[in-house]
């Protein structure tokens, strides 16, 4: 059978392309309606909502867009990571704003503690408890998709993929360097960010190189 997010283990969160996305009503979101949930499609109910700073539905793609200025994000139910996880996107960035901007996953509350980000277009980084950031050299191209994931293994090993690829840990100081513990707490999924999100998967465990690359392949065919 045709591998799916549904197939990963410890699967939490599943945003699928083009599924269940809903505006006031509830109803089916049509293009460009303020979309008010995303509903999570692992069985799970963590369903991503919004109240306020919407995303817009964007048929062309399937996925949610938001505009820079535009603080706009998915509130989900609270997931504290004491160990493993894995988190991935399928998201085109139009532009890179940089500093606090562009995130991917945080906790609403202590965004500056445990969050994961686009720092510059040559950089992805984060903090997990509040730690030392940890830093990634990743060529971020604008105005394409890629498929950008964060995962910890059973060794605490924080790595990030950027097309399925592994990413250089940034060691110079002030980085955190090595592996990394501590409970990663988050409740957000993106945030002040430019583009269009097509795709969201969220995991309790550290993939394998095996459903690393078949989450790739997947993605990849949006």
């Amino acid at each position: 059978s045709t591998f799916t997010p549904g197939d990963l283990p410890s699967l939490l969160g599943w945003y699928r392309n083009n599924t269940d996305i809903l505006k006031t009503g509830p109803a089916p979101a049509a293009d460009g309606d303020d979309v008010v949930q995303w509903s999570d499609q692992s069985g799970n109910n963590n369903h991503a909502t919004s109240t306020g700073n919407f995303f817009h539905f964007d048929s062309a793609t399937g996925g949610l867009s938001s505009e820079v200025g535009v603080n706009s994000d998915l509130h989900i139910p609270q997931i504290n990571f004491a160990g493993e996880f894995s988190m991935y996107m399928r998201i085109k960035l139009l532009s890179i704003s940089g500093s606090s901007t562009d995130l991917f996953f945080y906790d609403d509350d202590t965004a500056s503690q445990d969050f994961f980000r686009v720092q510059s277009a040559s950089e992805i980084r984060g903090k997990i408890n509040n730690s030392n950031k940890i830093g990634f050299s990743a060529g971020i191209d604008t105005d394409t998709f890629l498929n950008i994931g964060i995962e910890r293994n059973s060794s605490n090993r924080v790595d990030v993929f950027l097309e399925g690829a592994p990413q250089t840990q940034i060691g110079t100081s002030g980085y955190h360097v090595g592996v990394l513990s501590g409970t990663l707490d988050i409740d957000s999924i993106a945030g002040n960010l430019d583009g269009i999100i097509a795709e969201v998967v969220i995991t309790g465990k550290g993939l394998t190189g095996t459903q690393r690359t078949n989450l790739q392949t997947y993605l990849s065919n949006i």
